[in-house]
């Protein structure tokens, strides 16, 4: 299981990394601090899940959803944001197939990694 975390925020990419690692071992995780270097990860590597950042340095989020969307179209898009105007509506709108508003439960996360089958 391949997986892109894409937020300008390096703590809570580290901390969801680590999360993902202790629940298996065995998922590759790469991750990318503003837009541009998460458009280089999806142009060079493909992913199974790929977790998006609304508003991110040099290339938003939803602008980064049409480049997954060309370059790895199979690829389980799922868009987090701490905005309190942006919600499930405007995530799927843009193209994505799971919302997570900041804060999230990890059990909400859990749920979603259950449904595209990466807990196995």
């Amino acid at each position: 299981m391949k997986i892109l975390i894409a937020d300008d925020d390096r703590e809570y990419c580290l901390s969801l990394k680590r999360y993902l690692k202790k629940k298996n071992n065995d998922y590759e995780i790469s991750l990318a601090f503003d837009g541009r270097e998460a458009k280089r990860c999806v142009e060079s590597d493909t992913y199974d899940i790929v977790f998006i950042d609304c508003d991110m340095p040099y290339l938003s989020g939803v602008d980064l959803i049409k480049t997954i969307k060309k370059e790895n179209p199979q690829a389980k898009l799922v868009m987090i944001s701490g905005y309190k105007d942006i919600g499930e509506v405007f995530a799927k709108v843009a193209g994505v197939d799971e919302f997570l508003r900041k804060p999230f439960m990890l059990k909400q996360l859990d749920g979603i990694l259950d449904k595209y089958g990466c807990q196995k």
